[in-house]
């Protein structure tokens, strides 16, 4: 006969069922979230890419032969890690670990080396970042960058300055912010300095110099990160608001 709890008869009490381990939740689906801001997108040729082949091919980093002063002109987003690692000089493994997107149109200056002509462009990125801080690295961009220079092939050197946009309003964003970013080189002094120029922007301006124009968005939802960037200012809220509202829909508000 089998015993009962402390010899009694009574029988034994039944026993808790053992509470479910605490799940870690998984990453953030933030594919579909990225559109084509243009308002005939049948001109561009789009490519998307997950941070995995970003990394690979490189497609955040700073074209070849141009060299930035301060180098938070242009590389202020973070990580969000214990070193404030700058996701654009992050190491290709790092990178690659991220969740994300990008997508950008054939005109972009991505992926490439040299002819950045900028004309009718845009390229934009989601991402989860941990330690989100939107606000923090919009300020950074502008404070270190009022008086800002860009330099090609170590022999010409130009006039970059950020300066503050008004943020476009997202609806169940975290935090927006908005820049412009003027990119300028005086006339050509020689041949040779026209022909540096020519290399890397396709052509001159009339006066003999360059200048360029780029307006960036960054929008949070929470630890996710849109980050965009056009050539035209007209689009820099239309960027924000189907980003705003496909994240909505992904339920990321």
């Amino acid at each position: 006969m089998a015993s009962t709890a402390c010899g009694s008869d009574e029988p034994a009490p039944a026993q808790a069922d053992p509470k479910p381990e605490a799940t870690t939740a998984g990453p953030k689906d933030l594919s579909g979230l990225l559109a084509n801001p243009h308002d005939d997108p049948s001109q561009d040729e789009v490519m998307d890419a997950d941070f995995t082949q970003v990394a690979a091919k490189g497609l955040l980093g700073v074209p070849k032969g141009m060299t930035f002063a301060p180098d938070t002109c242009v590389n202020y987003v973070r990580l969000g890690d214990a070193a404030g690692t700058p996701l654009q000089t992050a190491p290709a493994e790092q990178m690659g670990k991220l969740n994300g997107w990008m997508q950008f149109n054939a005109a972009s200056p991505v992926g490439k080396d040299h002819n950045l002509g900028h004309d009718n462009f845009f390229a934009h990125y989601v991402v989860e970042l941990s330690g989100l801080d939107v606000k923090k690295m919009g300020d950074e961009a502008i404070s270190t960058c009022s008086d800002g220079t860009v330099t090609l092939d170590g022999k010409l050197t130009g006039e970059l300055v950020n300066t503050t946009l008004d943020a476009p309003v997202v609806p169940g964003a975290t935090a927006t912010f908005a820049i412009k970013q003027r990119l300028q080189f005086a006339p050509a002094k020689t041949p040779a300095d026209g022909e540096i120029l020519k290399k890397y922007y396709g052509k001159l301006d009339p006066n003999g110099g360059m200048m360029r124009q780029k307006y960036i968005t960054m929008v949070a939802f929470g630890d996710v990160l849109y980050f965009g960037i056009v050539g035209e200012p007209q689009y820099v809220t239309k960027m924000a608001d189907n980003f705003g509202k496909r994240a909505s829909q992904k339920g990321l508000a």
